[in-house]
């Protein structure tokens, strides 16, 4: 009898035993070399210990490191169309429009833009702006502090930059990356061609 319930209760330890060590998280490792927490309820989550990981929930982001930027892209046609149009008010000669429309550019123009209440006068910012068509090299790349953004024709919108494209595009769809260096923070933004 004292046997028996030695039995039972060793079984008893050794379910619990069981039961303990599936409720304890796991620490593995992904194919691509990242540190996971595996959950028992099925959740994971990055290892946050793991120097190669950076906390960027929200919460953890401060207000003033805040950036938000849009790309804004016109036709070479829509631009040619605005300079004809403003030219005609003008009352301009026919020479005078062909020869404006001749210095607008074959690829159109990309503006940088933000919100003009998100630059901080004192805060100065500098960002790397670059735009890629259809290869690794950038076909233009300038560094621009925030404070020297412009108004824009749109209210609260300011022009961080405007980059006019000389050669026609030769994709569909050019990349716009906004970098801070400094921050080591990129941004890639992909630009339909219409």
């Amino acid at each position: 009898m004292k046997w028996i319930g030695l039995v039972k209760g060793g079984l008893c330890v050794a379910a619990l035993m069981v039961t303990a060590a599936l409720a304890d998280d796991i620490i593995a490792t992904t194919s691509n070399g990242s540190t996971v927490i595996l959950h028992d309820n099925g959740r994971w989550e990055y290892y946050q210990n793991n120097a190669k990981i950076r906390d960027v929930r929200p919460s953890a982001t401060p207000e003033d490191a805040k950036f938000n930027v849009s790309v804004l892209y016109e036709s070479a046609e829509k631009l040619k169309k605005n300079v004809r149009m403003a030219m005609e008010a003008d009352f301009a000669t026919e020479e005078e429009i062909k020869d404006s429309l001749r210095k607008v550019p074959k690829g159109g123009i990309i503006y940088f833009q933000v919100p003009t209440k998100q630059i901080k006068k004192g805060l100065n910012r500098e960002f790397t702006y670059s735009i890629y068509d259809k290869g690794k090299n950038p076909i233009f790349t300038k560094t621009v502090a925030e404070t020297e953004a412009t108004p824009s024709e749109d209210a609260g919108v300011s022009n961080l930059l405007v980059v006019p494209v000389y050669g026609r595009p030769k994709s569909k769809v050019m990349k716009a990356r906004v970098e801070n260096r400094a921050a080591k923070q990129t941004l890639d933004i992909d630009v339909p061609i219409q």
